[in-house]
């Protein structure tokens, strides 16, 4: 108990850490599975933490949108606009746009084909006007001379090819020109894009195995997770109180 507990019984380790030694002891451990599973049974309950999940609100996206179409150069250069279109409008991850290459786009069809960094499976996206556009910009004005088949380069010499890291950081001065999510605690990462995308998707009735094809999931139920902040669906499941009486003050600021 004390590896799990503080002198004052206070727990100090996380639910997670105990569940993967529990499934050790729960294991066919040979002769001395009878003794692990009674071990098992002394291990201490520990409440899970729960973080609540940010997303994007709808005022937020707004901005972002209009920073997208009508931005300043010297707010955002061309290839932090490429990438923030690719992120706003696909949800990528960015491990993903960083190793997109130019033979990954099919100009003549309008297709972007890439192989997942996560999952290694294939995943096919239209290349619409906004994406292409954007990336078009970037390429033939700002980015550097060079042979190498990434699309998106580092701006600093030697100009080699970036890492998900460049993407967190586009997408932190995505939200810097829009002013949004710059109060301490804001989550400024690129997955608050994947989540609004797939928000959007299901919000829209998009079909699930629809939007989970779009995001490159290939189980359905990956959806969930992204579902909580679909409020508009959440809604209509949500009981009226209309039957009980509530005091006039309560709904007054």
């Amino acid at each position: 108990m004390s590896f799990f507990t503080d002198a004052s019984g206070k727990a100090i380790l996380s639910n997670g850490y105990k569940k993967n030694i529990a499934q050790v002891f729960k294991a066919e451990l040979g002769k001395y599975t009878a003794d692990a599973k009674r071990v098992a049974a002394f291990l201490p309950c520990i409440r899970p933490k729960r973080k609540n999940i940010q997303y994007l609100q709808a005022e937020e996206t707004a901005k972002l949108h209009d920073i997208l179409e009508h931005q300043s150069p010297s707010e955002l250069s061309l290839r932090n606009r490429a990438i923030g279109t690719l992120l706003y409008y696909t949800g990528l991850r960015g491990c993903d746009i960083s190793h997109l290459t130019f033979d990954d786009i099919d100009w003549e069809k309008e297709m972007i084909h890439i192989v997942q960094q996560k999952t290694a499976a294939p995943l096919e996206l239209p290349l619409t006007p906004v994406i292409g556009n954007a990336i078009y910009e970037y390429v033939t004005n700002e980015r550097p001379a060079s042979d190498d088949p990434h699309i998106f380069l580092a701006e600093n010499l030697p100009h080699g090819p970036i890492g998900a890291g460049t993407i967190w950081w586009a997408s932190a001065k995505l939200y810097e020109a829009a002013r949004i999510r710059q109060s301490k605690g804001d989550s400024r990462g690129t997955h608050l894009f994947r989540h609004n995308a797939a928000t959007t998707l299901v919000s829209n009735g998009i079909p699930r195995p629809v939007a989970s094809a779009v995001l490159g999931h290939e189980d359905p139920n990956s959806l969930d997770h992204y579902t909580s902040a679909d409020i508009k669906h959440l809604r209509t499941c949500a009981l009226s109180i209309g039957e009980y009486p509530v005091a006039k003050e309560v709904f007054e600021p």
